[in-house]
């Protein structure tokens, strides 16, 4: 007897479209300053960038059919969270963090030790370094290969 009323709540539960397949296409950020955030993501992690006709826009290439769109407008700091962030994967961790040296840039573990490499559970090395405007970035290599 209670599983009649149960099928008819059932029946009654929205459902998902099963011809349907949700992917991702890009991330959006704001910064104070376009150009200086898209250099620092172009020289540092060498991500490409895509033409825009936008002015107040740039579009960069995170692979497989993703972007990052830098759009203006930041006036204030991003509120420093790290358990809010954008993952990149990198072939070379050791030249990225090279490049982040060279550039006087902070770079730490998920603890916040500065200079400081960890290894997740998976094997991928990371690092954890904010772009010019706070935001958070985690930084990953090539399962199990290590620095150049």
């Amino acid at each position: 007897m209670i599983a009649y009323p149960l099928l008819l709540l059932l029946a009654a539960v929205p459902q998902a479209a099963a011809d349907v397949t949700a992917r991702a296409e890009h991330v959006a950020i704001q910064a104070s300053d376009l150009d200086r955030s898209a250099a620092f993501y172009h020289e540092a992690f060498g991500l490409r960038l895509i033409p825009t006709p936008l002015k107040n826009r740039r579009w960069l290439d995170l692979g497989n059919g993703m972007a990052l769109h830098i759009l203006d407008g930041r006036v204030a700091p991003k509120p420093s969270n790290r358990n809010e962030h954008l993952a990149l994967h990198v072939d070379d961790l050791a030249t990225v963090t090279a490049w982040l040296d060279r550039h006087h840039l902070v770079w730490t573990n998920l603890g916040g030790t500065p200079r400081t490499m960890q290894t997740r559970f998976d094997g991928v090395r990371q690092i954890y370094v904010q772009d010019p405007d706070g935001y958070w970035l985690e930084i990953g290599d090539a399962r199990g290969v290590p620095a150049r």
